[in-house]
């Protein structure tokens, strides 16, 4: 090689190896196992990765992935305010709903796993019909007058359908008051609405439940592991 060369391949290669000096940390940072682990998980707004990483899965109600909830307000100050709410909203106290009418070991929602499935076991949808509910939470919002969701409680999912044939509301919620309080509202609440209600006990779940033409709702509360009240407000042509 002609020595008049010589200074132009020494700048070549101190440029080659400067550019390789540059990439080096960039490299390694893509070699880094916990950078590729982060990039490479799945993304979280994937529905059918609704069951990863859920810290509380006892909210889970099926459908889309649902937003993490903010922690639940449940100090004795936010249980008051929402009787009081229930009071203002009804006119008075709820007097405590009767007895359940008919009691067996079994719940018909047991193994329903889903919005739609719980609003099939129920008997308010046919399978048909479940398979068309949409979800946002503005069903929440489209339930009939007469059977809200308990004041200050929070919904978790919601479903629905105004299709012919398919009118449906499927909605969960959760409230910190008891149990008790819970089906006494509701029940009175259905009774001012001028609905026929029902208790009934199925396994460990508490049934406010009525029909009327070709109406019919149903309310299934339960305890949850947590000690928070959850509720499933079921209605179907109304």
């Amino acid at each position: 090689m002609p020595r008049s060369m010589l200074p132009l391949v020494l700048m070549v290669v101190g440029l080659a190896a400067c550019s390789r000096a540059d990439k080096a940390p960039e490299q390694a940072a893509e070699r880094d196992p916990a950078a590729q682990a982060a990039l490479n998980d799945p993304i979280m707004v994937d529905p059918d990765l609704a069951s990863q990483n859920r810290g509380n899965s006892a909210l889970s109600g099926g459908g889309p992935a649902q937003g993490d909830l903010p922690p639940f307000v449940r100090t004795p100050e936010e249980i008051d305010a929402a009787r009081a709410a229930a009071q203002t909203l009804l006119g008075s106290a709820p007097p405590a709903a009767p007895g359940p009418a008919t009691t067996s070991d079994k719940s018909r929602l047991s193994g329903a796993l889903t919005m739609p499935a719980v609003a099939a076991a129920s008997g308010l949808a046919t399978s048909a019909c479940a398979d068309r509910l949409g979800f946002t939470m503005a069903w929440a919002a489209k339930l009939p007058a007469g059977l809200p969701i308990y004041p200050r409680g929070h919904a978790v999912v919601a479903a629905g359908s105004d299709d012919p044939g398919c009118k449906v509301r499927a909605v969960r919620y959760v409230t910190p008051v008891s149990v008790s309080d819970a089906v006494d509202f509701h029940y009175a609440a259905a009774r001012a609405a001028k609905l026929p209600a029902e208790r009934r006990r199925e396994g460990s779940e508490e049934v406010i439940a009525g029909a009327q033409g070709g109406s019919s709702y149903a309310i299934y509360v339960r305890q949850r592991r947590d000690g928070l009240t959850e509720v499933d407000l079921l209605t179907s042509g109304l």
